[in-house]
């Protein structure tokens, strides 16, 4: 039996689908490390990028030190996009369309939350004082985890190796095994 399509499903099919585009690709799935960090590190970037448009009447100089930013850190950024492309490309999704979104909603912010910009411009301070190499961990401390499960990674199997004693050698017993024989030998003993 076929169902009529109404107005109301198609409404809500029409929603769910616009709900499932806005989110980030691969929002069920788990991340390994390395992307974890490559998408805090892409939400730290466009948080400054953020606050250097929308604060830049508290603080003028914002635009010349998202631009400083942008030339310390722009290896570090090129590195961070190969990553990012290369996990949109794995789950099917798209960076730009994630870019988008993270902006979109950070601009959100920038309107609604009341101190954004006291909270966002020391950020250029500190960054003007790190080392290109430390961005991912300064990203990592700044930034909320990403909004997906970061997955386990593979256990360390334990070497199995086992020593065998030649057969000249004597064995030891183990130290639980000497004390407890110490301890008989204690209350078997004669006390004088």
């Amino acid at each position: 039996m076929r169902l009529p399509l109404t107005r109301f499903s198609c409404a809500a099919a029409v929603a769910l689908l616009a709900l499932t585009a806005s989110l980030p690709a691969g929002a069920a799935g788990c991340i390994n490390p390395t992307e974890a960090r490559a998408l805090q590190v892409r939400q730290l970037h466009i948080q400054l990028q953020v606050a250097s448009l929308n604060c830049r009447t508290d603080d003028p100089s914002l635009p010349g030190k998202y631009a400083s930013y942008i030339q310390r850190f722009g290896g570090q950024l090129s590195e961070n996009a190969k990553v990012l492309r290369g996990h949109f490309a794995r789950s099917g999704g798209s960076i730009d369309r994630y870019q988008t979104v993270l902006a979109n909603d950070e601009s959100q912010r920038a309107h609604l939350v009341e101190g954004y910009c006291e909270s966002h411009v020391p950020l250029f301070e500190k960054l003007s004082g790190l080392k290109p190499a430390e961005l991912e961990h300064f990203a990592a401390a700044t930034v909320d985890k990403p909004d997906r499960p970061v997955c386990a990674s593979a256990p360390v199997r334990q070497a199995s190796a086992q020593i065998k004693p030649k057969a000249s050698a004597k064995l030891e017993k183990p130290k639980a095994e000497k004390k407890a024989e110490m301890d008989k030998k204690d209350k078997a003993a004669p006390k004088g």
